[in-house]
């Protein structure tokens, strides 16, 4: 039995992206042929193409049982451990597939962007140039090399390429997806958000494409892009750094305070750095639903935004406002049981914004990963803080105290999870 048309079809579908009609016509044609290798290859990756990594890989394991020297199915097994983030077991098998089809530029370039997700640069670049080098037109090299080059600070290498990709093919998202995170990481909000706009338009969905305009259109506030800019500094440098540059940072700002404060001169300005430090920490926790909240009046950002994204953009400003109104009316009354509830019910308040901003919609307990959970208990215990603030004070300042402790011990313990 022929089954290329068939093999055709799908392929065809796929590229659609009409995957379950795909699925439909692989099955019918690994019923007739169930070791047929290439049928199995494109049935994975109709699996890729529906995020179920594992299930793909399997269908991928099977195809190389039939062909254990295809380098494709190598290179396919090396894709999805790269979008499972399993780096190690990724480039393994991609230099299988290397091996066995050393003239394939597209594994060289698929090698590259994982050696970028290692935050091996120049490693990327010398992978992606060898896949150039064998065709000079591979738009998946092209782009490789033009992130490496970013990442080193090699800008005017990076532009030319680029340019060429873009030039070789005006259409290709993924093209314009490369040239927008290059464009945002450099501080080019403006122009980067346009390519993320061409992006969609080729394909609209594009989920790294709809994430990018995002973070594009959140730039134009100057907290969020400066917040931005640090976190693409930290992520530059590895996982390490993550885990280290808030504890430098907490342990030079207490030395910078130890050593003012032992000066009467230097204790005023002790004060404003507390200040600044603070309101950069704060800013780093609440600063995502606050841009959210800007982009549902933005034409472009209340399109690009999700459910959990408006929910908690809306739940956090409101907890921030009714917090700040509470305190106020706090220090407007006279002394008294009142006034000490309103203060603690407006602290509830606005401590209660930071894991409303974790929340995802619609509410669940399992399902949503150990920091959704974390929150739905600090919002709980932030809403019987704010209840008992007026019931019974000395409970309420019991479940608040317990509130605070749980969450700087979540705080610490993501620094280093993370």
């Amino acid at each position: 039995m022929d089954s290329s048309p068939q093999i055709q079809r799908a392929s065809l579908l796929l590229e659609q992206g009409r995957v379950n009609d795909a699925i439909r016509e692989l099955k019918t044609l690994l019923q007739l042929e169930p070791e047929n290798a290439q049928a199995l290859c494109l049935y994975g990756r109709c699996f890729f193409k529906k995020k179920d990594y594992e299930q793909g890989m399997e269908m991928i394991r099977s195809a190389l049982r039939i062909h254990p020297l295809s380098s494709y199915c190598f290179y396919l097994l090396g894709f999805g451990y790269y979008r499972m983030d399993m780096h190690a077991a990724a480039l393994e098998n991609l230099e299988r597939a290397i091996s066995l089809s050393p003239h394939s530029a597209e594994y060289y370039g698929m090698s590259a962007h994982v050696l970028i997700a290692e935050k091996q640069f120049q490693q990327a670049l010398d992978k992606a140039n060898e896949g150039l080098a064998l065709d000079a037109e591979s738009i998946n090299c092209l782009n490789a090399r033009s992130i490496a080059l970013n990442k080193l600070k090699r800008t005017d290498a990076a532009i030319q390429t680029m340019q060429d990709a873009l030039a070789k093919d005006p259409e290709n998202e993924m093209t314009h997806l490369t040239i927008g995170w290059n464009l945002l990481e450099k501080g080019d909000h403006n122009q980067a958000a346009v390519h993320f706009r061409e992006a969609l338009r080729i394909n609209p969905d594009n989920e790294n494409a709809r994430i990018g305009l995002k973070e594009a259109l959140k730039s134009r506030i100057p907290p969020y892009k400066w917040l931005l800019s640090y976190s693409f500094w930290v992520n530059n440098r590895g996982k390490k750094a993550r885990r280290i540059a808030p504890v430098v940072t907490f342990l030079l700002f207490r030395l910078v305070i130890a050593v003012m404060r032992s000066n009467e001169y230097t204790a005023a300005a002790g004060g404003i750095i507390v200040g600044i430090y603070l309101l950069f920490v704060i800013s780093s926790w609440i600063i995502n639903p606050l841009a959210n909240f800007f982009l549902l009046f933005h034409r472009d950002g209340k399109y690009a935004l999700d459910l959990t994204e408006k929910r908690t953009a809306v739940s956090v400003v409101a907890s921030l406002v009714l917090g700040l109104v509470l305190c106020t009316l706090g220090f407007m009354v006279a002394e008294s049981a009142f006034r000490n509830g309103l203060w603690l019910s407006g602290a509830a308040c606005l401590a209660m914004a930071i894991p409303l901003g974790h929340l995802v919609y619609p509410l669940a307990w399992s399902g949503h990963g150990s920091l959704n959970k974390i929150s739905l208990v600090l919002v709980t215990l932030g809403l019987l803080t704010f209840c008992l603030a007026f019931i019974y004070l000395p409970l309420g300042l019991l479940t608040g105290g317990i509130f605070l402790v749980l969450f700087v011990l979540n705080s610490w313990f993501r620094v280093f999870r993370d």
